[in-house]
């Protein structure tokens, strides 16, 4: 069955049949937020919502949407870049789909199609989302985020960037400290991850609470390795310890062989074993 590409098809339904929702040229207004956590360059859209490009600490940016009442119909969405009417020589680049969601954040979008948007942006061309109507069945909904001044604020998203930490809060929480050998010594790997992370925990006053919990692989006694994988929980207590964090805010655990995340059958899976791991807790 012949079909019409995407663009033939978003060019034809959209004079008649699109409800759009874009901020007036001389309206535009672009704002850029954040601290040493999060960086959010946000556009409000006249009559609909906002839309948002966030940047967490550690991640690259990622797309949101919310509306401040429910017009578009759950379900997947056409995404594409749309040239401004002032760029008849610019095509429209489709960006795939994206799921709109129920409630006031109608949409979330990962880096691939975040980074489509903000390239599409630096080149003139505007962000689009376009959904079927909730309450009207045969109108779409479009929604533009308009690319002007685009080029002031990305400078300012950017500067923003530039002073976030280097990961944050979900990512210290997934990161295990290694010991490459039998030993409890704390190698220039393991201070560098653990220095990351007190810059995190002296950045953020709501970190309450630190968790370790110490590990072995199966290599020697179970006694033996439980032995070890205490003090390998006490050499990253110490570290931290040592370099201003309160004690009292520390708790400790250690469990020897019993619970493997890869095969000690191999040495590269004994290697993942050999680790403390590290969760902070905020109030």
């Amino acid at each position: 069955m012949f079909r019409l590409p995407l663009v033939l098809l978003l060019g034809a339904a959209l004079p008649a049949q699109a409800l759009t929702f874009q901020t007036r040229m001389e309206d535009v207004q672009w704002s850029v937020e954040g601290d040493k956590f999060e960086c959010r360059l946000s556009q409000r859209v006249d009559g609909y919502g906002e839309a948002v490009f966030i940047r967490r600490a550690g991640e690259r940016p990622m797309f949101q949407l919310s509306a401040w009442s429910e017009l578009m119909r759950p379900g997947a969405a056409q995404l594409y870049n749309d040239p401004p009417p002032w760029r008849p020589d610019a095509r429209v680049q489709p960006l795939g789909q994206g799921t709109v969601q129920s409630g006031t954040t109608v949409m979330r979008l990962p880096w691939e199609q975040a980074g489509q948007m903000l390239a599409g942006l630096s080149r003139g061309l505007q962000p689009t989302i376009l959904q079927g109507s909730l309450s009207d069945a045969g109108q779409q909904v479009r929604v533009v985020v308009s690319s002007v001044g685009y080029p002031q604020a990305w400078k300012d998203f950017q500067a923003c960037a530039d002073g976030l930490l280097p990961m944050n809060i979900d990512q210290i929480s997934r990161t295990a400290i290694g010991f490459p050998s039998g030993g409890a010594v704390l190698d220039a790997r393991a201070r560098q991850m653990l220095d990351v992370a007190l810059e995190y925990i002296k950045a953020d006053p709501q970190v309450s609470r630190i968790e370790l919990d110490g590990h072995s692989d199966n290599v020697g006694d179970r006694l033996s390795n439980r032995e070890l994988s205490r003090q390998r929980v006490l050499a990253v207590q110490a570290y931290l310890v040592e370099r201003g964090v309160d004690e009292d805010m520390i708790s400790i655990r250690f469990h020897g062989e019993r619970y493997p995340v890869a095969n000690n059958n191999t040495r590269e899976g004994r290697e993942k074993n050999r680790r403390v791991t590290l969760r902070l807790e905020r109030s």
